[in-house]
């Protein structure tokens, strides 16, 4: 006897519903919805009127967002950001999010490309060459990768030990600098270079700045793979660029930063790293590993990288003590370190 067919699915709540869930998070993000209600309650015509948006299509937009649970409706009919919307996506929380909104709306417009991808295994166009062309993009990207490191530097800096006699760090592939702009806090005789494309570079000097590191940090534009690094350093950081380029390439990253090292000096490699052992296991974690390998096909056309890889690309380049520490929850990545022997030339 055939067993019964399964129901059918849900494209309703499966496709439909999520597509319009994101849409609507990206635009409030695009609007500065939670922005807008972090100081307390807007009826939708107030909130209309204070982002220069229709009755109508602001009245649309927040029934979708009090579904997703990041707005609520008081008793007065009023909408207010939800706890976690407030805590997270508004200037009045402990940080303010948005700018991955802001970015995820690139990243949308970067799917329509996913079917191509997928037949070809490569983008059309990488979004490196694409900030290019548009340096809106790549300052969107800029500050969503410094909100998001400001999430996880304790974690961090937290995980990582320095050499006691540490003078000098090159932050690879560090952007926004936030990272570096930590070591030297901890280290006050520390001084850091961010190497990083042009694109990449374009409000870290602000930053550096407002932090008022002006005198220990400093910014070399140049492209890890074809450019000379700015001299020999005590520490050298690659923080979450691994992904981004290839087993081949990493594996010559990893030998050309090792050479810049100063003997005794530590490399330090942070990723998330792919677990083949989970690959058919689902899980919350598993999904956003899945989801964040489908996105590096459109965007870069690489991937994430297994542990045991890292391991190797630090073994080859003859550098000892290789440790990993995984960041808690998982999700945060892993940090890779291993440090160059104090006899070599």
């Amino acid at each position: 006897m055939n067993p019964a067919p399964p129901p059918p699915p849900s494209l309703a709540m499966d496709v439909y519903w999520p597509m319009m869930a994101s849409a609507a998070l990206i635009t409030a993000g695009e609007l500065g919805v939670f922005a807008a209600l972090s100081q307390g309650p807007l009826s939708v015509a107030d909130l209309a009127s204070r982002l220069a948006a229709s009755v109508d299509g602001m009245d649309r937009l927040c029934a979708v967002l009090v579904q997703t649970g990041y707005l609520e409706l008081t008793t007065e009919n009023q909408l207010r950001n939800s706890i976690h919307a407030q805590a997270w996506l508004s200037s009045a929380g402990s940080q303010d999010l948005n700018s991955g909104l802001r970015w995820f709306a690139h990243a949308w417009q970067l799917m329509a490309g996913l079917r191509d991808a997928v037949v070809t295994g490569a983008p059309k166009t990488v979004i490196w060459d694409l900030m290019q062309t548009n340096p809106g993009m790549g300052a969107t990207f800029a500050a969503y990768m410094k909100d998001y490191a400001a999430s996880v530097v304790d974690d961090v800096q937290s995980a990582v030990e320095l050499p006691a006699d540490a003078k000098t760090l090159l932050d690879v592939g560090g952007s926004h600098g936030l990272h570096a702009a930590a070591f030297c806090r901890r280290s006050p005789e520390l001084r850091a270079v961010i190497f990083d494309l042009p694109v990449s570079l374009t409000n870290t000097h602000s930053l550096i700045s407002a932090w008022g590191f002006s005198d220990r940090m400093s910014c070399v534009a140049g492209n890890i793979i074809h450019d000379a690094l700015p001299g020999t350093f005590d520490v050298i950081t690659y923080f979450l660029v691994a992904h981004n380029h290839t087993d081949a390439d990493n594996a010559r990253i990893i030998q050309k930063l090792a050479r810049a090292l100063n003997p005794g000096g530590v490399l330090m490699v942070y990723e998330y790293v792919r677990e083949l052992a989970d690959r058919h296991t689902v899980s919350a974690t598993e999904a956003l590993a899945a989801a964040f390998d489908l996105t590096l096909l459109v965007e870069t056309g690489t991937r994430t990288h297994t542990g045991e890889r890292i391991n190797a690309w630090l073994h080859e380049a003859r550098l000892e003590n290789i440790r990993r520490t995984d960041l808690q929850p998982i999700v945060k990545g892993s940090i890779f370190s291993a440090s160059k022997s104090r006899e070599s030339q």
